[in-house]
Formats: structure tokens, C-alpha cells, sequence
């Protein structure tokens, strides 16, 4: 994994519209952190720090108003752009626990040693992460990210070791 500045930032938001007349953005949240929209934080649009003034919860996310958007015609302009932030600032997971840029594209072995291909996609199911795993020459493999399933998660080489439940392929 590569750290500190040369690192990729880390999508912690999607700006999906607006809301009202001053500038306040209808942000779709992709952060288990919930203070990281709080007034004050600093997020990053393309690569520019911009600051929260203000936010609360709504129906699918945050309103989020931007120290960059006062008016309706600006905040539209940002309509899907991402927030981010460095990942020096992604903070401490607790143990056995991971973001999901460190899963997605992690190449997926059974515990015998076979290539079942790489997590493409993570769907959040309200009860625990599903694992999609694709290979070219094999159909899509759903894996519930739970401990039964996920046998090891090795950073450095990118790699998961998982035990197949019955009843799966």
C-alpha cells in the first residue's frame, strides 16, 4: 500500500445535486466516518481543499454546504463530482477490518490453492459486505465478507484467502 502524499486520495463522498438556493449540495456519504462532513472538516475537490460550513442528514445522504458554493448555479456545476481526502487521514481500522479501496481489485484464492479472480465491487448489504469476484473465464462470484468466509486478508501481496461456503458456486 502506498502512503503519504503519493497515495491515492480516498473518495469519502459523491456530490448527487443540490438543494435550495445557497449553495448546499445533496451529498451521497461513502464514509463510515460521521464526522468527516462536520462544520469545519476539510474534504478535497479535485484535489482543492474546500471546507464544510454546514451539514445534516437527509433522505439519502447529507446536505452539505461548501465554502466553494454560494448560489444554486455553482453548486449544480459540482453535481457528480467526488469529495476526498489523502489517506493519511483515513485513520486506524480496527483489527480484521478494512477500508474498501484496500479490498477492491485484491486478487481472491480458495484455501486450496484455487484462483477464483479479483474483487471488483463491494455491495454494502446493511448486514455485512458482499465481495463481488469476477474472473474472465468463470461466472461472478458473491462472497459474504464474514469471518467463516474471509480466512486471510494479506495487504502487501493483495491477496484474500477465502473458504467457500456450500452452496455458492
Amino acid at each position: 500500500m502506498v502512503s503519504g502524499s503519493d497515495a491515492e486520495p480516498i473518495t469519502v463522498g459523491r456530490i448527487r445535486g443540490v438543494w435550495g438556493l445557497r449553495g448546499d449540495l445533496r451529498v451521497e456519504v461513502l464514509s463510515d466516518l460521521p464526522s468527516r462532513f462536520a462544520p469545519g472538516s476539510i474534504v478535497y475537490l479535485d484535489d482543492r481543499p474546500v471546507r464544510v460550513q454546514r451539514s445534516r442528514p437527509s433522505k439519502n445522504g447529507l446536505l452539505v454546504k461548501l465554502d466553494v458554493a454560494n448560489d444554486r448555479t455553482t453548486a449544480e456545476s459540482l453535481r457528480g463530482r467526488n469529495l476526498t481526502i489523502p489517506q493519511r487521514d483515513i485513520g486506524p481500522l480496527p483489527s480484521g477490518s478494512y477500508y474498501h479501496f484496500q479490498i477492491v481489485d485484491m486478487h481472491v484464492w480458495s484455501e486450496q490453492g484455487e484462483y477464483l479472480g479479483i474483487v471488483k465491487e463491494i455491495l454494502s448489504t446493511g448486514s455485512n459486505d458482499v465481495y463481488v469476484v469476477r474472473e474472465e473465464s468463470k461466472r461472478e462470484l458473491l462472497l459474504p465478507a464474514i469471518a467463516d468466509v474471509v480466512v486471510k486478508v494479506d495487504l502487501g501481496e493483495h491477496k484474500m484467502t477465502v473458504r467457500i461456503p456450500d452452496g455458492l458456486r
